[in-house]
Protein backbone atom coordinates (compact mmCIF):
# COMPACT_ATOMS: atom_id res chain seq x y z
CA UNK A 1 0.00 0.00 0.00
CA UNK A 2 2.92 2.71 0.81
CA UNK A 3 4.77 1.52 -2.03
CA UNK A 4 1.34 2.11 -4.64
CA UNK A 5 0.96 5.69 -2.58
CA UNK A 6 4.38 6.62 -3.20
CA UNK A 7 3.89 6.02 -7.08
CA UNK A 8 0.57 8.07 -6.82
CA UNK A 9 2.78 10.97 -5.45
CA UNK A 10 5.34 10.47 -7.72
CA UNK A 11 3.12 10.44 -10.59
CA UNK A 12 1.20 13.67 -9.29
CA UNK A 13 4.65 15.67 -8.92
CA UNK A 14 5.55 14.95 -12.57
CA UNK A 15 2.20 16.58 -13.55
CA UNK A 16 2.68 19.17 -11.39
CA UNK A 17 6.24 19.67 -13.03
CA UNK A 18 4.51 19.79 -16.42
CA UNK A 19 2.11 21.97 -15.73
CA UNK A 20 4.46 24.30 -14.05
CA UNK A 21 6.94 24.00 -17.28
CA UNK A 22 3.52 24.96 -19.70
CA UNK A 23 2.97 28.31 -16.87
CA UNK A 24 7.33 29.48 -17.42
CA UNK A 25 6.91 28.90 -21.10
CA UNK A 26 3.72 31.01 -21.47
CA UNK A 27 5.62 33.66 -19.52
CA UNK A 28 8.88 33.43 -21.59
CA UNK A 29 6.94 33.78 -24.97
CA UNK A 30 5.54 37.17 -23.84
CA UNK A 31 9.07 37.97 -24.16
CA UNK A 32 9.05 36.62 -27.32
CA UNK A 33 5.98 38.88 -28.41
CA UNK A 34 6.20 42.00 -27.24
CA UNK A 35 8.46 44.00 -29.56
CA UNK A 36 11.58 44.18 -27.06
CA UNK A 37 15.24 44.26 -28.41
CA UNK A 38 16.88 41.12 -28.26
CA UNK A 39 19.28 41.92 -25.35
CA UNK A 40 16.39 41.88 -23.37
CA UNK A 41 14.77 38.61 -24.23
CA UNK A 42 18.53 37.22 -23.46
CA UNK A 43 18.21 38.69 -20.26
CA UNK A 44 15.14 37.41 -19.32
CA UNK A 45 16.12 34.14 -20.17
CA UNK A 46 19.27 34.12 -17.94
CA UNK A 47 16.68 35.86 -15.03
CA UNK A 48 14.81 32.81 -15.65
CA UNK A 49 17.65 30.00 -15.28
CA UNK A 50 18.97 32.03 -11.32
CA UNK A 51 14.97 32.45 -10.08
CA UNK A 52 12.54 30.03 -11.74
CA UNK A 53 15.05 26.63 -11.88
CA UNK A 54 15.64 26.26 -15.33
CA UNK A 55 19.07 24.71 -16.27
CA UNK A 56 19.43 26.30 -19.66
CA UNK A 57 17.01 27.77 -22.20
CA UNK A 58 17.53 28.96 -25.78
CA UNK A 59 15.48 30.51 -28.63
CA UNK A 60 16.16 28.85 -32.02
CA UNK A 61 14.94 30.57 -35.56
CA UNK A 62 13.31 28.92 -38.21
CA UNK A 63 16.75 28.37 -39.58
CA UNK A 64 17.85 25.75 -36.97
CA UNK A 65 20.30 28.83 -35.32
CA UNK A 66 20.27 29.35 -31.70
CA UNK A 67 18.76 33.07 -31.73
CA UNK A 68 19.02 33.89 -28.10
CA UNK A 69 20.00 31.71 -24.97
CA UNK A 70 21.33 31.86 -21.15
CA UNK A 71 24.38 30.50 -22.01
CA UNK A 72 26.06 33.62 -24.40
CA UNK A 73 28.55 30.77 -25.99
CA UNK A 74 25.48 28.94 -27.76
CA UNK A 75 24.12 32.08 -29.25
CA UNK A 76 24.75 31.70 -33.49
CA UNK A 77 25.26 28.13 -33.21
CA UNK A 78 23.51 25.49 -35.82
CA UNK A 79 21.28 23.01 -33.47
CA UNK A 80 23.08 20.44 -35.03
CA UNK A 81 26.35 21.58 -33.59
CA UNK A 82 25.06 22.10 -30.01
CA UNK A 83 23.12 18.82 -29.36
CA UNK A 84 27.33 17.94 -29.99
CA UNK A 85 29.14 19.73 -27.15
CA UNK A 86 29.56 18.32 -23.83
CA UNK A 87 26.93 18.85 -21.04
CA UNK A 88 23.94 18.88 -23.54
CA UNK A 89 22.33 15.60 -22.68
CA UNK A 90 18.72 16.48 -22.16
CA UNK A 91 18.88 18.26 -25.17
CA UNK A 92 20.13 15.34 -27.18
CA UNK A 93 17.00 13.08 -25.62
CA UNK A 94 14.67 16.00 -27.06
CA UNK A 95 15.91 15.48 -30.57
CA UNK A 96 16.52 11.33 -30.41
CA UNK A 97 13.11 10.63 -32.25
CA UNK A 98 14.74 12.66 -35.40
CA UNK A 99 16.25 10.58 -38.12
CA UNK A 100 19.35 12.64 -39.04
CA UNK A 101 21.26 15.98 -38.56
CA UNK A 102 18.78 17.24 -41.37
CA UNK A 103 16.17 16.14 -39.39
CA UNK A 104 17.12 18.26 -36.19
CA UNK A 105 15.63 21.50 -37.98
CA UNK A 106 12.05 19.73 -38.98
CA UNK A 107 11.42 18.63 -35.90
CA UNK A 108 11.40 21.88 -34.60
CA UNK A 109 8.39 22.39 -36.12
CA UNK A 110 6.47 20.75 -33.00
CA UNK A 111 5.60 20.93 -29.41
CA UNK A 112 7.22 18.22 -27.30
CA UNK A 113 7.77 17.54 -23.58
CA UNK A 114 10.40 15.06 -22.54
CA UNK A 115 11.68 13.70 -19.16
CA UNK A 116 14.96 12.75 -18.63
CA UNK A 117 16.66 10.29 -16.04
CA UNK A 118 15.56 6.78 -14.92
CA UNK A 119 12.57 6.79 -13.92
CA UNK A 120 10.80 9.10 -16.84
CA UNK A 121 7.24 8.66 -15.83
CA UNK A 122 7.58 9.63 -12.71
CA UNK A 123 9.75 12.76 -13.45
CA UNK A 124 13.57 12.34 -13.87
CA UNK A 125 16.35 14.33 -13.65
CA UNK A 126 15.29 16.81 -16.44
CA UNK A 127 11.96 18.32 -18.01
CA UNK A 128 12.84 19.30 -21.29
CA UNK A 129 10.51 21.13 -23.30
CA UNK A 130 10.09 22.59 -26.73
CA UNK A 131 7.17 25.31 -27.87
CA UNK A 132 6.41 26.69 -31.29
CA UNK A 133 5.85 30.59 -30.29
CA UNK A 134 5.49 33.80 -32.58
CA UNK A 135 8.62 35.96 -33.13
CA UNK A 136 8.31 39.85 -32.96
CA UNK A 137 11.18 41.55 -31.75
CA UNK A 138 12.67 45.17 -31.98
CA UNK A 139 16.00 44.76 -33.80
CA UNK A 140 15.01 41.69 -35.85
CA UNK A 141 12.44 43.31 -38.34
CA UNK A 142 10.12 40.50 -39.80
CA UNK A 143 6.34 40.45 -39.81
CA UNK A 144 3.38 38.90 -37.70
CA UNK A 145 4.39 35.52 -39.33
CA UNK A 146 7.66 35.21 -37.89
CA UNK A 147 7.86 32.28 -35.52
CA UNK A 148 10.52 30.66 -33.42
CA UNK A 149 11.04 27.50 -31.06
CA UNK A 150 11.44 28.28 -27.45
CA UNK A 151 13.73 25.42 -25.88
CA UNK A 152 13.95 25.17 -22.08
CA UNK A 153 15.46 22.35 -19.82
CA UNK A 154 14.39 22.59 -15.93
CA UNK A 155 16.43 20.56 -13.19
CA UNK A 156 14.30 18.34 -11.18
CA UNK A 157 16.79 17.50 -8.57
CA UNK A 158 15.38 20.09 -5.63
CA UNK A 159 11.85 18.80 -6.28
CA UNK A 160 12.62 15.38 -6.99
CA UNK A 161 14.24 15.19 -3.74
CA UNK A 162 11.17 16.68 -1.87
CA UNK A 163 8.69 13.68 -3.77
CA UNK A 164 10.88 10.99 -2.51
CA UNK A 165 11.60 12.90 0.62
CA UNK A 166 7.79 12.52 1.46
CA UNK A 167 7.54 9.14 -0.26
CA UNK A 168 10.35 7.35 2.18
CA UNK A 169 8.37 9.29 4.99
CA UNK A 170 4.88 7.38 3.79
CA UNK A 171 7.11 4.20 3.48
CA UNK A 172 8.33 4.01 7.10
CA UNK A 173 4.91 5.04 8.94
CA UNK A 174 3.01 2.41 6.98
CA UNK A 175 -0.20 3.93 8.36
CA UNK A 176 -2.83 5.07 6.14
CA UNK A 177 -3.25 8.21 8.11
CA UNK A 178 0.00 8.87 7.82
CA UNK A 179 -0.39 7.77 4.03
CA UNK A 180 -3.17 10.48 3.59
CA UNK A 181 -2.03 13.18 5.60
CA UNK A 182 1.25 13.01 3.58
CA UNK A 183 -0.45 12.90 0.44
CA UNK A 184 -2.58 15.87 1.37
CA UNK A 185 0.75 18.30 2.73
CA UNK A 186 2.36 17.95 -0.75
CA UNK A 187 -0.67 18.59 -2.66
CA UNK A 188 -1.23 21.81 -0.42
CA UNK A 189 3.13 22.29 -0.86
CA UNK A 190 2.84 21.79 -4.28
CA UNK A 191 -0.39 24.58 -4.36
CA UNK A 192 1.76 27.30 -2.55
CA UNK A 193 5.35 26.73 -3.91
CA UNK A 194 4.48 26.49 -7.56
CA UNK A 195 3.95 30.63 -7.95
CA UNK A 196 7.02 31.03 -5.94
CA UNK A 197 8.89 28.29 -8.25
CA UNK A 198 8.12 30.23 -11.05
CA UNK A 199 7.92 33.81 -9.94
CA UNK A 200 5.01 34.04 -12.04
CA UNK A 201 2.66 36.79 -12.21
CA UNK A 202 -0.25 36.58 -10.28
CA UNK A 203 -3.67 35.00 -11.80
CA UNK A 204 -7.29 35.23 -10.79
CA UNK A 205 -8.47 32.27 -8.77
CA UNK A 206 -11.91 31.99 -10.52
CA UNK A 207 -11.31 32.62 -13.87
CA UNK A 208 -7.69 31.65 -14.62
CA UNK A 209 -6.85 34.48 -16.28
CA UNK A 210 -4.74 37.81 -15.21
CA UNK A 211 -6.11 39.73 -12.05
CA UNK A 212 -6.49 43.71 -12.02
CA UNK A 213 -3.13 44.38 -11.08
CA UNK A 214 -1.11 42.06 -13.24
CA UNK A 215 -2.96 43.07 -16.46
CA UNK A 216 -2.40 46.48 -15.37
CA UNK A 217 1.41 45.90 -15.37
CA UNK A 218 1.94 44.16 -18.24
CA UNK A 219 -0.57 45.99 -20.49
CA UNK A 220 1.69 49.30 -19.63
CA UNK A 221 5.02 47.48 -21.03
CA UNK A 222 3.03 46.07 -23.92
CA UNK A 223 1.53 50.21 -24.91
CA UNK A 224 4.77 51.33 -24.48
CA UNK A 225 6.65 48.93 -26.62
CA UNK A 226 3.84 49.16 -29.23
CA UNK A 227 4.28 52.71 -29.08
CA UNK A 228 7.59 52.47 -29.99
CA UNK A 229 6.79 50.14 -33.29
CA UNK A 230 3.64 52.61 -34.42
CA UNK A 231 1.73 49.11 -33.57
CA UNK A 232 -2.15 50.12 -33.04
CA UNK A 233 -3.94 48.50 -30.29
CA UNK A 234 -7.89 48.51 -28.92
CA UNK A 235 -8.56 48.24 -25.47
CA UNK A 236 -11.78 46.71 -24.56
CA UNK A 237 -14.29 46.70 -21.40
CA UNK A 238 -16.27 43.94 -21.26
CA UNK A 239 -19.39 43.27 -18.79
CA UNK A 240 -21.68 40.68 -18.73
CA UNK A 241 -25.26 41.72 -19.20
CA UNK A 242 -27.51 40.98 -16.72
CA UNK A 243 -24.99 39.43 -14.13
CA UNK A 244 -26.79 40.02 -10.64
CA UNK A 245 -30.04 38.69 -11.93
CA UNK A 246 -28.22 35.41 -12.83
CA UNK A 247 -26.98 35.31 -9.31
CA UNK A 248 -30.38 35.83 -7.94
CA UNK A 249 -32.54 33.73 -10.41
CA UNK A 250 -29.52 30.52 -10.23
CA UNK A 251 -27.15 30.66 -7.24
CA UNK A 252 -23.74 32.04 -6.92
CA UNK A 253 -22.15 28.68 -8.15
CA UNK A 254 -23.53 29.47 -11.43
CA UNK A 255 -22.28 32.97 -11.65
CA UNK A 256 -18.94 31.34 -10.95
CA UNK A 257 -19.31 29.02 -13.94
CA UNK A 258 -20.50 32.06 -15.77
CA UNK A 259 -17.41 34.03 -14.90
CA UNK A 260 -15.19 30.66 -16.19
CA UNK A 261 -17.73 30.30 -19.36
CA UNK A 262 -17.28 33.93 -20.32
CA UNK A 263 -13.03 33.43 -19.50
CA UNK A 264 -12.50 30.46 -21.97
CA UNK A 265 -14.26 32.55 -24.77
CA UNK A 266 -12.53 35.64 -24.42
CA UNK A 267 -9.21 33.79 -23.80
CA UNK A 268 -9.89 31.50 -26.79
CA UNK A 269 -10.43 34.79 -29.06
CA UNK A 270 -7.50 36.60 -29.46
CA UNK A 271 -4.14 35.76 -30.32
CA UNK A 272 -1.10 34.93 -27.99
CA UNK A 273 -0.31 38.31 -27.51
CA UNK A 274 -3.21 39.82 -26.76
CA UNK A 275 -3.68 40.31 -23.11
CA UNK A 276 -7.25 39.21 -21.15
CA UNK A 277 -8.02 40.09 -17.56
CA UNK A 278 -10.44 40.06 -15.27
CA UNK A 279 -10.98 43.49 -13.49
CA UNK A 280 -13.75 42.08 -10.25
CA UNK A 281 -17.06 40.65 -10.62
CA UNK A 282 -18.68 40.39 -14.10
CA UNK A 283 -16.14 43.06 -15.53
CA UNK A 284 -13.43 41.91 -18.06
CA UNK A 285 -10.86 43.84 -19.86
CA UNK A 286 -8.65 42.81 -23.05
CA UNK A 287 -6.06 45.16 -24.62
CA UNK A 288 -5.82 43.62 -28.56
CA UNK A 289 -2.99 44.44 -30.87
CA UNK A 290 -4.84 44.90 -33.63
CA UNK A 291 -6.61 48.38 -35.23
CA UNK A 292 -10.35 49.24 -33.88
CA UNK A 293 -12.03 47.64 -36.96
CA UNK A 294 -10.10 44.31 -36.59
CA UNK A 295 -11.03 44.29 -33.05
CA UNK A 296 -14.19 45.43 -33.35
CA UNK A 297 -15.39 42.71 -35.63
CA UNK A 298 -12.74 40.35 -33.58
CA UNK A 299 -14.93 41.29 -29.92
CA UNK A 300 -18.44 41.61 -32.16
CA UNK A 301 -17.93 37.91 -33.02
CA UNK A 302 -17.26 36.78 -29.95
CA UNK A 303 -20.18 38.35 -28.43
CA UNK A 304 -22.16 36.50 -31.02
CA UNK A 305 -20.52 32.95 -30.30
CA UNK A 306 -20.93 33.45 -26.49
CA UNK A 307 -25.08 34.43 -26.61
CA UNK A 308 -25.47 31.23 -28.89
CA UNK A 309 -23.38 28.59 -26.46
CA UNK A 310 -25.53 28.95 -23.36
CA UNK A 311 -23.83 27.33 -20.41
CA UNK A 312 -25.24 24.03 -19.07
CA UNK A 313 -25.39 24.38 -15.26
CA UNK A 314 -23.25 21.60 -12.95
CA UNK A 315 -26.06 21.16 -10.69
CA UNK A 316 -29.37 20.58 -12.20
CA UNK A 317 -28.28 20.90 -16.01
CA UNK A 318 -29.94 23.88 -16.57
CA UNK A 319 -29.31 26.07 -19.19
CA UNK A 320 -28.53 29.86 -18.48
CA UNK A 321 -28.03 32.41 -21.78
CA UNK A 322 -25.12 34.77 -21.44
CA UNK A 323 -24.80 37.91 -23.46
CA UNK A 324 -21.91 40.83 -23.49
CA UNK A 325 -21.84 44.46 -23.63
CA UNK A 326 -18.42 45.88 -25.09
CA UNK A 327 -16.86 48.87 -25.00
CA UNK A 328 -14.06 49.42 -27.36
CA UNK A 329 -11.33 52.70 -27.28
CA UNK A 330 -8.12 52.47 -30.46
CA UNK A 331 -4.76 54.18 -29.82
CA UNK A 332 -6.02 56.01 -32.62
CA UNK A 333 -7.99 57.85 -31.25
CA UNK A 334 -7.56 60.96 -28.62
CA UNK A 335 -6.31 58.47 -26.10
CA UNK A 336 -3.30 57.85 -27.52
CA UNK A 337 -1.10 55.01 -26.03
CA UNK A 338 -2.52 56.06 -22.65
CA UNK A 339 -3.24 52.90 -20.58
CA UNK A 340 -5.66 54.92 -18.15
CA UNK A 341 -7.29 56.81 -20.90
CA UNK A 342 -7.85 54.13 -22.93
CA UNK A 343 -9.36 52.20 -19.99
CA UNK A 344 -11.53 55.65 -19.34
CA UNK A 345 -12.73 55.91 -23.24
CA UNK A 346 -12.95 52.38 -23.36
CA UNK A 347 -15.78 52.60 -20.29
CA UNK A 348 -17.76 55.55 -22.06
CA UNK A 349 -18.02 52.99 -25.28
CA UNK A 350 -19.47 50.52 -22.46
CA UNK A 351 -21.92 52.59 -20.42
CA UNK A 352 -22.91 54.07 -24.09
CA UNK A 353 -23.12 50.44 -25.23
CA UNK A 354 -26.01 49.60 -22.03
CA UNK A 355 -27.63 52.54 -22.56
CA UNK A 356 -28.74 51.54 -26.44
CA UNK A 357 -29.88 48.36 -24.62
CA UNK A 358 -26.91 46.10 -23.84
CA UNK A 359 -25.82 42.75 -26.06
CA UNK A 360 -23.67 44.35 -28.02
CA UNK A 361 -20.07 45.94 -29.23
CA UNK A 362 -19.48 50.13 -29.11
CA UNK A 363 -16.63 51.85 -30.65
CA UNK A 364 -17.25 55.95 -30.57
CA UNK A 365 -14.40 56.75 -32.34
CA UNK A 366 -16.08 55.05 -35.31
CA UNK A 367 -19.18 56.57 -35.37
CA UNK A 368 -17.08 59.71 -34.89
CA UNK A 369 -17.73 60.83 -30.92
CA UNK A 370 -15.39 61.38 -28.64
CA UNK A 371 -17.34 60.97 -25.13
CA UNK A 372 -14.99 62.32 -22.36
CA UNK A 373 -15.98 60.24 -19.69
CA UNK A 374 -13.32 61.54 -16.18
CA UNK A 375 -11.04 58.05 -15.33
CA UNK A 376 -11.41 57.44 -11.46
Amino acid sequence: MALLAGALVLSYHAREIERSATNLERILSVSMTGYRPLHDLQRDLQRATVNQGLESALVVDTRGVVLVASNNALVNLPLPHVLQLAGEQPLRALFADCPSKDGVVSCLNQDRRVFVGPLPWFGGDFLVTMRQSPLALEDRGGGFGDRATLITVVNLDTQRNEALTFVLLIFIAGTLPLIFGSLGLLLMMRRHLLPELLNMAQIDALSGIFNRRTFMETARDVLAKAQQVGVPCSMALIDVDHFKAINDNNGHEAGDQVIRHVSKFLAGAGRSSDLVGRLGGDEFIMLLQNPRERAVQMLDRTRQQLQVSPLRKDDDGGVVEVELSVGVASTAGASGYDLELLMAAADGALYVAKGRGRHQVVCLEMEGTQLQVPFA
